[in-house]
C-alpha cells in the first residue's frame, strides 16, 4: 500500500502541477499582472475562481483567500490590467480548470495524510530518520520493508541514482555518492 500511494502521491504532484502551470497560462491572458502578485499555485486557482472577470476584482472580498496586502495589490492591478478581454465560456474553462486543481489539492493533501499514517505504523524507525517521503520512495525503489532491509548500508546510500553510477562506471568517472536519501532533511543537512 505505501509503494502505491508513494506512486500516486508522485503522479499527482505532476498533474497537479500541470493543471496548475494551464491555468496560469490561460488565464495570463486575461489578467497578466495577477501571476506576478500570487506565486503560490493554489492561491493562484482559488482567485482566479473568485475574480473571474477581472474587472469584477475591486468589488470582491478575498479575505478568506488572500492576506490583506496582497489582496490591496491585486485589486489595484485589477483596474489597470493591460489584460485582453475573454468571453463567459473561456472564464467558465478556466474555473472548471480551477476545480479540478483544487480537488487535486485536497484529494493530494488527504493521501499524504494516509501515508504519513502509514509510513508512522509500518516503519516507524525509518520515518523517524528521513522521514516519511524518503522512507516511502526508498520502500518503493528497495520493492518491500523487507526487501530494503536486506540491503547493505552502501547500497541503500545510493538506491534512486543507479544511472548515474552505472554511467560513472561506464565513462570512468566519479560514482555518485547519494541517491533518494540525500533528499532527508538530516543528510541535506549534515556538513560535507
Amino acid at each position: 500500500m505505501i509503494i502505491q500511494a508513494i506512486g500516486l502521491l508522485d503522479d499527482l504532484d505532476k498533474e497537479l502541477n500541470t493543471y496548475a502551470m494551464r491555468v496560469r497560462e490561460w488565464y495570463r491572458w486575461h489578467f497578466p499582472e495577477l501571476a506576478k502578485i500570487v506565486f503560490d499555485n493554489i492561491l493562484y486557482a482559488k482567485a482566479v475562481k473568485l475574480v473571474g472577470n477581472h474587472t469584477n476584482a475591486a468589488d470582491l472580498d478575498f479575505s478568506k483567500v488572500l492576506l490583506e496586502e496582497i489582496e490591496t495589490e491585486l485589486k489595484e492591478a485589477a483596474v489597470i490590467s493591460m489584460g485582453t478581454e475573454v468571453s463567459e465560456l473561456d472564464l467558465m474553462n478556466i474555473k472548471e480548470l480551477c476545480d479540478q486543481v483544487l480537488s487535486l489539492s485536497e484529494y493530494r493533501a488527504q493521501l499524504y495524510d494516509y501515508l504519513k499514517n502509514r509510513m508512522n505504523i509500518i516503519a516507524l524507525n525509518l520515518t523517524a530518520l528521513v522521514g516519511e517521503l524518503v522512507g516511502a520512495h526508498l520502500i518503493a525503489h528497495g520493492g518491500s520493508l523487507l526487501n530494503l532491509a536486506k540491503h547493505p548500508g552502501s547500497t541503500i546510500q545510493i538506491l534512486g541514482a543507479e544511472k548515474t553510477l552505472f554511467r560513472a562506471f561506464k565513462t570512468k568517472h566519479a560514482t555518485p555518492i547519494y541517491g533518494l536519501i540525500y533528499h532527508a532533511s538530516l543528510i541535506g543537512q549534515a556538513a560535507a
